[in-house]
């Protein structure tokens, strides 16, 4: 039943709970920008915000930009790297996508169209590997990248990331590659195309919308990474946004206007990549997640 059949109570149900769900996501955003232009002396010891702001100001996003400097150390500290963590997310995240969109693509297609021995065993362990806390990785990968010589760069982040999304990305991609209708694929092969050309030409294409979708995961699962961000990396150069804004939060005090600050700036790629790829979004997910 769709939802312009529902009739009566149910109607009216359906709105609420269409409501409160957009409450539950839209306060958090609203409280966070009200304590980032209030001054601190109004929110710090508070349980919550007042509603409406006090003295309102902008100074807070002046200061996490590197515009005006921070009062107290650990917030200055803090906010003269941010804008530099914020280049470190868009790097680690943008590869990790890229590289996970890539082996994860060909992964789902080889276990959607070609045979070969070990694939059930081969999807089971794809699959398996979402079960996996994080934290069970942390010190044996901690070792290998510190004998590999890469610590506290870049790359221990990135094949982090690239490894748990690409899990994401075969299994949505191999449901959508096995909803698609293999004729197609056949026909272009009948023309002339090699197994690549058909995959290249005619599957991929029509895979836009799955593609944009897991896309979306896997940078949106990078963007937030902390955990390896934070074991991983040592200097301030390379850590990346999650890691800098935890910075706000000292032993003694919390700067709470420049940490609202700097999560609703955090919160503004993920939130323009979304908006800018929505319309795929829903039918690549719906697709993708459905196994035919």
């Amino acid at each position: 039943m769709s939802v312009r059949e529902l009739k009566g109570w149910a109607k009216v149900g359906h709105r609420i709970i269409v409501v409160l769900i957009l409450l539950a996501v839209l306060v958090p955003i609203y409280w966070l920008l009200l304590i980032s232009i209030t001054p601190q002396r109004y929110t710090a010891g508070r349980a919550q915000p007042t509603m409406i702001p006090r003295e309102p100001s902008l100074i807070a996003y002046s200061q996490i930009l590197g515009l005006t400097e921070a009062v107290g150390r650990q917030g200055r500290v803090a906010a003269q790297m941010f804008t530099r963590s914020l280049f470190n997310s868009i790097v680690v995240a943008g590869l990790s996508t890229f590289f996970a969109l890539i082996i994860g693509v060909l992964a789902a297609y080889s276990l959607s169209r070609l045979r070969f021995p070990g694939k059930k065993a081969s999807y089971a362990m794809i699959l398996g590997s979402r079960l996996l806390a994080q934290i069970t990785l942390a010190v044996p990968m901690f070792v290998i990248f510190r004998h590999m010589g890469i610590l506290d760069t870049y790359w221990p982040m990135i094949i982090m990331n690239t490894s748990f999304c690409m899990a994401w990305v075969t299994l949505i991609m191999n449901n959508y590659f096995n909803m698609i209708d293999s004729d197609m694929e056949a026909a272009a092969r009948v023309d002339g195309c090699t197994r690549f050309g058909a995959f290249w030409r005619v599957l991929l294409p029509m895979a836009v919308p799955g593609i944009i979708s897991v896309m979306l995961i896997s940078f949106l699962l990078s963007w937030g990474e902390f955990l390896y961000a934070l074991l991983f990396t040592s200097s301030l150069d390379v850590r990346t946004m999650p890691v800098i804004v935890s910075m706000f939060v000292g032993q003694y005090a919390v700067e709470y206007r420049l940490l609202a600050a700097s999560l609703i700036v955090g919160i503004l790629p993920p939130v323009v990549i979304a908006l800018c790829f929505q319309r795929f979004i829903v039918s690549g997910l719906t697709q993708g997640a459905i196994k035919g």
